[in-house]
């Protein structure tokens, strides 16, 4: 019986590999070997490599959102508690490859940013995504007053993740998390707690 090859086989198996290797550094070729897909499968699906790009965003942003939806939407937990877990979820994740992966919004905001506008505009908007989601605890927090109500949440919520994005890249050169433990410890455990 002939296998029926996916879209989603494809950007499953591409996500994988440029996760390790970088958007520039892995080639077309590369990625259908990894799907097990005949080389004529990539183009019935994507007009482009850019197009392929924007589905391998919108795959681990929609993969993000299933993982850490439960958790920021936990009601039992307070607010804070929610945004230390959700990275939390994502240093142990990093730990689990080794300290090498990263996270592809920050991967590619290194790469490509300055090469592919329609990728630039599509990782601004999943950052945006990520930052609206933790503003709003950020801002219910303020309300159960766990944090100074004169931080405006939006500001903390992109500073949190520019910081958290800084650790990582440190925790890839360094291969350990080390970075990104400081991260949580300083944010969480020192900074946010002293405003009680």
């Amino acid at each position: 019986m002939k296998r029926i090859h996916s879209k989603d086989d494809i950007v499953l198996a591409g996500l994988n590999i440029i996760l390790s290797k970088g958007f520039n550094a892995t080639g077309v070729e590369a990625i259908l070997k990894q799907a097990n897909v005949p080389k004529g499968s990539f183009y019935n699906f994507f007009s482009s490599k850019e197009e392929f790009g924007l589905a391998i965003i919108d795959r681990y942003v929609s993969d993000a959102a299933e993982l850490f939806g439960p958790i920021l939407s936990d009601e039992s937990l307070p607010a804070m508690e929610r945004v230390r877990k959700s990275f939390e979820i994502l240093i142990a994740r990093f730990e689990s490859n080794d300290c090498s992966k990263g996270c592809l919004l920050g991967n590619l905001s290194l790469e490509m940013s300055d090469q592919y506008e329609k990728i630039r505009e599509r990782l601004e908007q999943s950052l945006q995504i990520w930052t609206r989601a933790l503003s709003g605890l950020i801002h219910q927090a303020q309300r159960e007053k766990t944090i100074p109500a004169d931080l405006e949440p939006e500001m903390l919520a992109e500073s949190l993740i520019a910081f958290f994005q800084g650790a990582l890249l440190r925790a890839k050169v360094k291969k350990s998390s080390e970075p990104l433990q400081n991260f949580v410890h300083l944010f969480f455990d020192r900074f946010l707690a002293q405003g009680k």
